[in-house]
């Protein structure tokens, strides 16, 4: 039988241990992860978690990944975690993930353990989550409403694509943090190269809904904006792991002496 905690989250969660990846992969930039844990968290900037965050993942043991390096063994100035359970062992991998707190500038960047995260949701696993809200909470959010129309122009041009943000976030844990003014932010996955020209049709579609979107292109080497990419400008700001670049192509960014760079 399904506990409660199961038909809250949308099913069962996976046996938490030292697994170096699910699905064959690693979580990635704004995945959601249910932690399993949540006082094994580690802050960037080193001591204890503050006292906001600690209520905040008490509530809501989810946190969202962060674009930024990941952390491979234990590194000496990042403690084992807490355990929760006696088979859980010493992390190989340390992900990078963001707490917000219920007020403005509330903002925990920190490290959590891949061996005590119960649950991850990919942005693109979202958009069907929507069904599990309350009809009357969807007419009352505009950027909820409108997500069937968003999946139909990704899809008119071949684009997997998936909500980020508080949207993202709601859908995902089912925690009311949207509201009328809300804004869509997306991500559209484009492993290969998108024209400019239909970048530029896709944003001008997505500027006629009614509410603001903010799209990212997802690239195998970072994120840029659509609407920066559908300018059309000399050179982009490629978002990447190890922070933001300046590049003419956000597909093959060459670096600084000209060459490619390496994946």
């Amino acid at each position: 039988m399904r506990n409660a905690i199961d038909e809250q989250h949308g099913g069962p969660r996976r046996l938490v241990g030292p697994l170096a990846a699910l699905d064959g992969r690693l979580p990635g930039p704004h995945d959601l992860l249910l932690m399993q844990c949540p006082g094994s968290l580690r802050p960037l900037g080193g001591g204890e978690l503050p006292d906001w965050a600690r209520a905040v993942l008490r509530a809501h043991p989810w946190v969202t990944v962060a674009r930024a390096p990941a952390v491979v063994g234990s590194p000496v100035d990042t403690p084992h975690p807490v355990r929760c359970t006696g088979d859980v062992t010493a992390p190989e991998h340390w992900i990078p993930v963001t707490v917000r707190g219920p007020h403005r500038g509330q903002l925990l960047h920190a490290l959590a353990p891949w061996a005590v995260v119960a649950r991850t949701f990919r942005p693109e696993q979202l958009p069907a989550r929507r069904a599990l809200l309350a009809p009357g909470r969807v007419a009352q959010v505009p950027a909820l409403a409108l997500l069937p129309a968003v999946g139909e122009l990704a899809a008119d041009h071949r684009l997997a694509w998936g909500p980020i943000g508080a949207v993202g976030y709601e859908l995902g844990t089912g925690v009311p943090v949207t509201g009328p003014l809300s804004p869509l932010r997306l991500v559209l996955r484009a492993p290969q190269p998108v024209s400019r020209r239909d970048a530029l049709q896709l944003r001008r579609a997505l500027s006629k809904l009614r509410v603001p979107v903010q799209a990212e292109l997802e690239t195998r080497h970072g994120s840029v904006l659509l609407a920066e990419y559908a300018a059309a400008p000399l050179t982009l700001t490629l978002l990447t792991p190890e922070g933001p670049r300046e590049v003419h192509d956000p597909w093959f960014p060459r670096g600084p002496s000209g060459g490619a760079v390496s994946r």
